[in-house]
């Protein structure tokens, strides 16, 4: 179970880290859409910049995800956007295309991980939630009530009366028709409307609160900095910062959505993924070493195989990291110094650049330095799979 997970959470950083910065430093070309609704939609995004604040998302989240930092929380809050990435890459390209196949990735990807910790969610499910403080529980109750009332009420009456909010500036308009013409808004607006109905109940509330939230930052946005328009913007700020306080109110029910470090299905302390693949300063066992520097080569192969390009090209060099990370405490444990490595790396890294066209030393040096790399890198990991160390019979 615990090589499976350490996969997926070496797969999902990969991916989200070089997806996340390349819109903010392009590395390879951007994905346009090859059809009308799909073109409508990121053109709407880019331009509003809302594109800005997703990208922005899945950039952070892969660097937790890849460091181990509040993991549970990275791969929670990225939900909403790899949602966004499949609805993208199946209905709107087409469910069959090429690029559904990412998006259906993508999004199983992220729900694996979310189920594989799913004991840092459960304060979220509980049925009937308490809050944080019995004093506070009388105005929790009203606020919930005016959240889940407002939202059923407002949802109720875009999706079956009036129709989209009508934009007062260009922008607002080209997001808003483009959400309408892709039905992204009748998905969100359904999620709004079951939320308001689990509030007034009483039901499930954290996780009402949750999923509400991705749906009210997004209204926020357009409200109050594309369509800039008084009325609506008031509304969705007041509806904003009542969530917000109900989430403080509830705070208990995330203790575990919000802890730095957590165990994820099967792992053990001492053998996890943040155990391994985080900190190159601790001894890592043969024992241990062994699956864990064939799940990151696992997961490199994947892009190597099943994503071309330079695409692939930035996931694997991501992977770098996990892979001499895990390799550097081998060699600790084995008693030697962890500066033997800096070749082969510096090796890697060089190689890297001549295959994404950074540097060049010309034709045949450039494929030399691609296989030393290789050579170098092999060299030690067998090394280090085969050779004894302070904690090889553990």
């Amino acid at each position: 179970m615990k090589y499976g997970v350490w996969f997926l959470r070496i797969l999902f950083a990969a991916w989200m880290i070089p997806a996340g910065l390349n819109h903010f430093v392009p590395i390879f070309p951007q994905p346009m859409g090859n059809q009308p609704l799909s073109m409508e939609l990121i053109h709407a995004l880019i331009d509003s910049h809302l594109f800005d604040l997703v990208k922005a998302v899945e950039l952070l989240a892969g660097i937790f995800v890849l460091f181990g930092i509040h993991t549970p929380l990275a791969l929670l809050v990225c939900l909403p956007v790899s949602f966004g990435v499949f609805y993208w890459d199946a209905p709107l390209e087409g469910w069959g295309s090429i690029a559904a196949r990412f998006g259906y990735a993508t999004l199983l990807t992220n729900v694996l991980l979310c189920l594989a910790y799913h004991k840092s969610y459960q304060g979220m499910f509980a049925m009937k939630a308490e809050v944080s403080s019995p004093d506070k529980a009388q105005r929790a109750m009203i606020a919930r009530y005016i959240l889940g009332a407002g939202l059923l009420l407002f949802s109720a009456y875009i999706l079956f009366m009036a129709g989209a909010p009508e934009a007062q500036h260009p922008l607002a308009a080209q997001l808003m028709t483009s959400l309408e013409n892709s039905r992204l808004l009748h998905v969100a607006l359904a999620v709004q409307l079951v939320a308001g109905v689990l509030l007034l109940a009483g039901i499930f509330v954290p996780l009402a609160l949750t999923a509400q939230m991705a749906i009210s930052s997004n209204a926020l946005f357009w409200a109050l900095f594309l369509n800039q328009s008084v009325g609506l913007g008031v509304l969705t700020l007041f509806l904003f910062a009542v969530n917000a306080h109900l989430m403080i109110a509830y705070l208990p029910s995330y203790k575990g959505v919000l802890a730095v470090k957590s165990l994820a299905a099967g792992e053990t302390e001492g053998n996890s993924y943040d155990e391994l693949f985080t900190s190159y300063l601790g001894s890592t066992s043969r024992q241990l070493y062994i699956p864990a520097i064939i799940t990151a080569f696992a997961a490199m192969g994947f892009f190597g195989y099943f994503v071309a390009g330079r695409t692939a090209d930035f996931c694997m060099l991501v992977i770098v990291y996990p892979l001499y990370t895990v390799l550097t405490r081998r060699v600790r444990d084995m008693g030697q110094s962890p500066w033997l490595l800096f070749a082969p790396l510096m090796l890697v890294v060089l190689a890297f650049d001549v295959k994404l066209d950074y540097f060049s030393m010309g034709e045949l040096l450039d494929g030399m330095i691609d296989w030393l790399a290789i050579v170098a890198t092999l060299t030690f990991v067998i090394w280090a799979g085969v050779s004894d160390g302070k904690n090889s019979n553990q």
